[in-house]
């Protein structure tokens, strides 16, 4: 399967190489579908957007444009489900959220007060973003702020694909990948830190003024 995927990708990319005008379509298509087929890899998909539109309208301007297309096409496949779920198929997606511990989970901290927690645990790579969606679909969570979540979200996972697939070279080395994610995890370790330090010093100030 994962075979035929790479052959798939490989043909599409003589197709946009050789029909340089393809090339945003392709970068917004892909990570749409990457949204409703969440066991297609986000990071390969996204290496791939960067080197067509690098080859098509050089590397700063293909770089740039590549991000902000793949915000926009992953964006729009997981409104596309939101919206789905929220109409017409909410009974089907709780049994799979019931299924799975990452979203039995998520749903109980989407359902408390704290939306920066939701947004951090959105912005994590490494969790099955899919589960997420559907978890978050099956609340009564407004429109507005759904946007905000996922948009920001795609935002950041998406930079942050890149940073590290620029510095780790995952299209050349795939595993690389485990490399990339003890740099994720020493980062949330530092901002754990931070935080921790943060609360304690936030604690000490208010006992001090009492």
């Amino acid at each position: 399967m994962i075979d035929l995927f790479y052959t798939w990708l490989d043909t599409l990319r003589q197709f946009v190489l050789d029909h340089h005008w393809f090339a945003p379509v392709v970068a917004v298509f892909l990570p749409f579908v990457e949204a409703l087929i969440p066991s297609l890899p986000l990071t390969v998909l996204i290496g791939f957007n960067i080197s067509l539109l690098s080859i098509s309208y050089g590397i700063p301007g293909g770089t740039v444009l590549a991000i902000v297309l793949s915000v926009l096409g992953s964006f729009m496949g997981m409104f596309l489900i939101f919206l789905l779920i929220k109409h017409a198929f909410r009974e089907r997606f709780q049994k799979k959220v019931d299924d799975s511990k990452y979203g039995r989970k998520f749903l109980n901290i989407v359902k408390g007060k704290n939306m920066w927690l939701v947004l951090f645990v959105m912005s994590n790579p490494f969790m099955p973003s899919s589960i997420l969606n559907y978890a978050i679909s099956l609340t009564n969570i407004r429109t507005p702020k759904y946007v905000f979540l996922t948009l920001t979200s795609r935002i950041i996972i998406i930079l942050f694909l890149v940073f590290l697939g620029s510095v780790f070279n995952l299209q050349e080395h795939p595993l690389n990948v485990v490399f990339m994610m003890l740099t994720y995890f020493a980062l949330l370790g530092l901002w754990f830190l931070y935080d921790k330090h943060h609360e304690n010093k936030k604690q000490k100030e208010e006992n001090g003024s009492h």
